[in-house]
């Protein structure tokens, strides 16, 4: 008796652990965002660590690019143009006190929550309670943006397998995704289609600038090309010239030796012409003695 004692009041404490109310389920928005997981303020709150601190990081960039992908600028409803606000609560356990029956969540009406709803500026939100037997909404949305009750129940049937495996960040993920899918289909619908066509032709403007720039881009191309292959011709034209410049050049040092070789030839040496001249000295100095003899 006294050990089935003990394993009701472990088996209270761990069910209190692990059992939340809105009144103190952690605000990722508050001083206190550390208890909800993360390491800064967001829109993502999983106190119960369901997921891993890798996988709570990749969901909340999935959140931030939800308003992103959302935003609808050509809309004819003003708060359509700033995209929906995504905020995810996890906890193993429905957040109380209400059972979640009908598979929605006070996430986002409770006195605590996480965004400061404003009818007038018309920001839109759509909140999502991962439990571990499934998922629960809630939305903050004029009547014709909601999206219908089947809608969401087809998106819990589709990847409700992920959850029986503790498979939470793979059910999340794709739950998201799927769910973004179905806001920008049923947004669309309120498109101002003036301003659609007015894109589509500035798309088509921009087009056409690309392919001439693009056309431009290729004449300046083939003129460089062109250019290039004349400078090459033209360094090609100048290594001849100088090649022929240097076999002239040889064949002028050439004749120039030639023509000193045969000046040297007809000049006779200078011993040569000494011997010459002192024969000749002796020839008239013997006149002059003869003469003066006689």
């Amino acid at each position: 008796m006294r050990e089935m004692f003990k394993f009701f009041i472990i088996t209270c404490l761990i069910t209190k652990t692990h059992s939340w109310t809105w009144d103190d389920y952690p605000s990722p928005r508050g001083t206190t965002y550390w208890k909800c997981g993360v390491s800064k303020q967001t829109y993502l709150c999983d106190p119960d660590e369901m997921l891993s601190e890798q996988q709570r990081k990749e969901i909340v960039e999935l959140i931030e690019d939800f308003k992103e992908k959302t935003k609808r600028p050509n809309s004819i409803y003003s708060c359509l143009r700033e995209g929906l606000r995504l905020v995810v609560a996890l906890a193993r356990d429905k957040v109380g006190p209400e059972d979640g029956s009908d598979k929605t969540t006070y996430l986002c009406e409770n006195d605590r929550n996480w965004t400061a709803y404003d009818y007038i500026e018309c920001m839109l939100v759509h909140g999502i309670e991962l439990n571990r037997d499934g998922f629960r909404y809630c939305n903050l949305t004029r009547h014709l943006l909601h999206l219908r009750k089947e809608d969401f129940e087809k998106l819990e049937q589709a990847w409700k397998n992920h959850l029986y495996q503790n498979h939470y960040y793979d059910a999340l993920r794709h739950y998201i995704r799927s769910l973004r899918m179905l806001y920008i289909d049923r947004f669309s619908i309120f498109d101002n289609q003036d301003a659609s066509n007015e894109d589509n032709i500035t798309l088509s403007e921009v087009h056409h600038s690309l392919q001439t720039t693009n056309k431009t881009l290729s004449e300046m191309r083939q003129s460089l090309d062109q250019q290039n292959k004349k400078s090459t011709e033209f360094s090609t034209s100048i290594e001849d010239l100088n090649k022929k410049f240097l076999e002239m050049r040889q064949v002028q040092d050439q004749i120039l030796i030639g023509k000193n070789i045969t000046t040297l030839t007809r000049f006779p040496s200078s011993k040569q012409f000494s011997n010459n001249l002192w024969v000749l000295f002796c020839i008239n100095t013997r006149g002059v003695v003869g003469s003066r003899n006689s």
